[in-house]
């Protein structure tokens, strides 16, 4: 008899937390609006004024976060402290940016980073 009082507390008190939670949360939608430039056939060169474009043609109903940031990704890490953009709104779909002194390679990437992350295709930089 014990265990089927604490089995029963035990489930008046999740459904006690689950519907106390705020109805905002369960109408959250994240948009992750793929990058479509830079791609793979890219080549910025530093210094240069480049544009990102992500896309933005099927954003959810409600977004959370329209601020976006715009990071560069070098061999999978992301370079936070220096944005090559930040304050943007996620929904313009695109932003000018100055290509940052960087080594040549071609491992780098474009996140675009607002309610979530979304990396792109690896894209090649020359000096």
């Amino acid at each position: 008899m014990q265990f089927f009082t604490t089995f029963l507390f035990a489930i008046v008190a999740f459904v006690s937390l689950v519907s106390g939670a705020p109805i905002e949360l369960s109408q959250r939608d994240v948009f992750v609006p793929p990058v479509v430039l830079p791609n793979s056939q890219s080549v910025w060169k530093v210094g240069s004024k480049q544009t990102v474009k992500w896309d933005v043609s099927d954003p959810p109903a409600q977004i959370t976060n329209t601020e976006a940031k715009i990071i560069l990704v070098t061999d999978g890490l992301l370079d936070f402290e220096h944005p090559l953009a930040e304050g943007l709104d996620v929904l313009k779909g695109s932003h000018q940016i100055t290509v940052p002194k960087v080594k040549p390679g071609k491992n780098y990437q474009i996140l675009v980073f607002g309610d979530s992350g979304n990396t792109g295709e690896f894209f090649k930089i020359t000096n």
